[in-house]
């Protein structure tokens, strides 16, 4: 049987230790500042964040073409699936998709259809066919049927680098900078506003809200993530019963959303 090799980015809030147990190949987003930004659990100094900012939204810091090609050339694998962020909101899909119809060996780029968390509970889901001796065409399947499903929904602290990153509207931001946190849902690729709440306690209960109400016949996978906001992470993984992880918000998700946001992505059951 093929063996399939599992690569994506450190945009993903995959925990190191889950990417080891699974091999699963992470592409960093490399920092060239002068400065330290802090590891995917900490939040960045406000100073270097905004220079990366400037270089992030201009590609500059996404994996090279070559960069994947040399993950897929170089892996033991007969064939390799990369998954990505959403195309809309990263290079990430262009570069890669670039990378595999240059390489030797199969190669497929899968659009996670999110980011974040959601996306490394897509890309888990590929690892853990690859462990089960799926094959190619089993991991493909599993990967495309977790990112038409995967569900995240995050608070945000501010609005001010998820402006710059024209992720969304005028309109939406407009809508969003009313209240003091604002909502918002992700799924197969769209972001929706849920509106505004009035402290992070609020935040924390909208968003379990969302989780119960989607998943009543269970969950397969729940991850809660943050941007320097450990305790409300904590706190909104029990809210929801329990996570399979909680793992730091990475910088180069941190570029569009600011620190201070919470959140969590879940694959129900019944899928």
């Amino acid at each position: 049987m093929d063996r399939v090799a599992i690569i994506s980015d450190s945009s993903t809030c995959l925990p190191p230790y889950l990417a080891r147990d699974f091999n699963i190949t992470i592409l960093p987003i490399n920092e060239r500042l002068e400065g330290e930004l802090g590891d995917d659990s900490e939040s960045a100094d406000e100073g270097l964040l905004s220079q990366y900012v400037e270089q992030e939204l201009s590609g500059a810091n996404h994996p090279f073409v070559t960069e994947y090609l040399s993950a897929v050339e170089s892996s033991d694998s007969d064939s390799a699936v990369i998954i990505t962020p959403a195309y809309e909101f990263a290079a990430m899909h262009r570069n890669a998709a670039v990378a595999a119809s240059l390489s030797q060996k199969k190669a497929y780029v899968i659009d996670s259809r999110t980011a974040a968390a959601g996306q490394a509970l897509v890309v888990l889901q590929g690892a853990k066919a690859v462990q089960e001796e799926r094959g190619l065409n089993g991991v493909l399947e599993a990967v495309k049927v977790a990112s038409q499903n995967v569900i995240l929904v995050a608070a945000l602290g501010n609005m001010e680098h998820i402006a710059r990153s024209s992720v969304l509207t005028e309109d939406d931001i407009s809508l969003m900078t009313q209240g003091h946190r604002s909502i918002f849902s992700m799924k197969d690729g769209e972001i929706q506003s849920l509106g505004e709440v009035e402290s992070a306690k609020e935040a924390l209960v909208a968003i379990a809200d969302v989780f119960h109400e989607t998943t009543g016949k269970g969950v397969s996978q729940l991850a809660v993530f943050h941007a320097g906001a450990r305790s409300m992470a904590e706190q909104l993984s029990n809210m929801c019963g329990g996570s399979d992880f909680i793992s730091g918000f990475s910088i180069a998700m941190q570029v569009h959303t600011g620190s201070g946001v919470v959140g969590a992505a879940w694959l129900p059951k019944d899928i």
